[in-house]
């Protein structure tokens, strides 16, 4: 038995233990996340219909610095319990078509790393990329989101078709763009760590580097947005000119002008070498490079098929 191996039958018994006094109920089960596969711990309560996962590789590295397993699972046993409240308002009876309006959004993966779980999940292929919708839960902490992929069945509860199940979803995602220059936004970095203002913008000027950062305000599957027409349309206005997207996560892209560079083979490299360094596995999007020509969405190099052309797809506003 490996030293991971040994974690976690420790770290499944301390939890039973610590979640049997409260009725929760252990489920092992392997989660699809995005590019792998996650083990998961589901805590599963009689009186709540939905379930909340923890994932033990999350704690593994605390354990092997030394941190007590009791200490690791009371804090993970605190949180269960503090979320469970939150979820026993959570039910599927409350998901229907009506609502839907006010809970869908469009979440990006790269097709390939992911196609085994995208069977059960409708979608929409773009590019090297699918395109699928989340149900986002109302949730009493803004600072997390309680969401679920919309599987099939999910669908034909609500009477969606998965084309108005999409439209819905890209319209709000349209809806929380956030296009920034990179300058402001690692101004806004350096700000909110402590830094007085006008030192980061000293160290920041404007038009300091051509890159700019798109994404939504929560800041959470916000590289959805490249499946947007009317939002890359909107940048494309505002910035001039076409434009190559550089994928940082499923959480962001970055746009470039076209007329900054014309080395796409330096800005693949560039792409693929933070994504190996920086991106940890489960947010890396793509190593390909993405131009937008005010019509469609193709990676550089590539000519696509009708079927790709987003500028065909159903179109959406865009607020600010």
């Amino acid at each position: 038995m490996n030293d991971r191996e040994q974690f976690y039958k420790e770290f499944y018994s301390a939890l039973e233990k610590g979640m049997e006094p409260s009725g929760g109920h252990l489920i092992e089960m392997d989660i699809p996340k995005n590019n792998h596969t996650m083990k998961g711990i589901t805590v599963k309560f009689d009186n709540i219909s939905m379930a909340p996962t923890v994932y033990p590789d999350f704690y593994y590295q605390d354990w092997k610095e030394g941190q007590p397993m009791d200490e690791i699972v009371s804090g993970v046993r605190t949180e269960i319990m503090r979320t469970a409240p939150e979820l026993s308002h959570f039910s599927i009876k409350n998901m229907n078509r009506e609502s839907a309006v006010n809970h869908l959004y469009a979440a990006v993966v790269g097709y390939e790393n992911n196609k085994e779980w995208l069977q059960s999940i409708p979608h929409q292929r773009i590019a090297d990329l699918a395109v699928f919708a989340k149900w986002k839960f109302d949730n009493a902490d803004r600072d997390s989101v309680v969401a679920s992929k919309v599987t099939g069945p999910l669908l034909a509860h609500l009477q969606l078709t998965k084309e108005e199940a999409l439209k819905i979803a890209k319209t709000n995602t349209a809806r929380s763009a956030k296009f920034e220059s990179m300058d402001t936004v690692m101004k806004n970095m350096m700000v909110d760590d402590g830094m007085n203002r006008e030192l980061a913008e000293m160290m920041f000027p404007d038009q300091s580097t051509p890159l700019s950062v798109l994404t939504n305000e929560s800041g959470i599957d916000g590289a959805a947005l490249i499946a947007c027409p009317e939002v890359l349309k909107a940048v494309q206005k505002e910035i001039g000119e076409d434009f190559y997207i550089l994928p940082s996560s499923i959480h962001e892209v970055l746009v470039l002008p076209k007329t900054y560079t014309d080395d796409v083979e330096d800005l693949k490299q560039m792409v693929s070498s933070i994504n190996e360094a920086e991106v940890e596995p489960e947010d890396r999007l793509s190593d390909n490079v993405y131009e937008f020509d005010g019509h469609s969405l193709k990676i550089v190099g590539l000519e696509l098929t009708k079927e790709h052309d987003i500028a065909d797809t159903i179109t959406h506003h865009r607020s600010r």
